[in-house]
């Protein structure tokens, strides 16, 4: 029964690390990326508890501020999701989960929750930030031209 549990466990850790996406090298997507039904956060949440997991984070936060206003407003723990997180779970099987343990079920509260985000002015400076950590991470994989 263990020699079962640990090939499952390593099988899940493949998932994950399959999943998740290398944060020393790229940014999570867009703070306004949806997942599932929630047009906002959740998507990029995901990508930096993946990325956290993996022990890929760089300098990417999975429960920071932002993501703590969603689990406020989902009544989810991060370590719950996080939890589920690792066993290789993928998107639509998070957003499923995340919709089976939310206490909100109301569309209209979720939409107006998500949209709020689109005019915030912390958006435009985490897309900014998204960028510029793009660019640095991609002037250092070009081969240096000078001596």
């Amino acid at each position: 029964m263990v020699q079962i549990q640990r090939l499952s466990e390593l099988m899940s850790n493949q998932k994950l690390l399959a999943l998740a996406l290398d944060l020393t090298r790229r940014a999570p997507r867009d703070v306004l990326a949806p997942l599932g039904v929630y047009g906002a956060v959740v998507a990029r949440m995901v990508d930096k508890c993946r990325a956290e997991l993996a022990g890929t984070p760089g300098s990417y936060h999975y429960n920071c501020p932002l993501d703590r206003a969603f689990f406020r407003f989902a009544g989810i723990e991060a370590e719950d999701l996080q939890r589920f997180v690792a066993t290789g779970a993928g998107d639509e099987e998070i957003a499923s989960w995340i919709g089976e343990n939310s206490r909100v079920k109301d569309m209209d509260r979720i939409r107006s929750w998500s949209r709020r985000f689109r005019f915030n002015p912390i958006v435009l400076m985490l897309q900014i930030d998204d960028w510029m950590h793009n660019r640095r991470n991609r002037a250092k994989a070009r081969p240096s031209t000078t001596g």
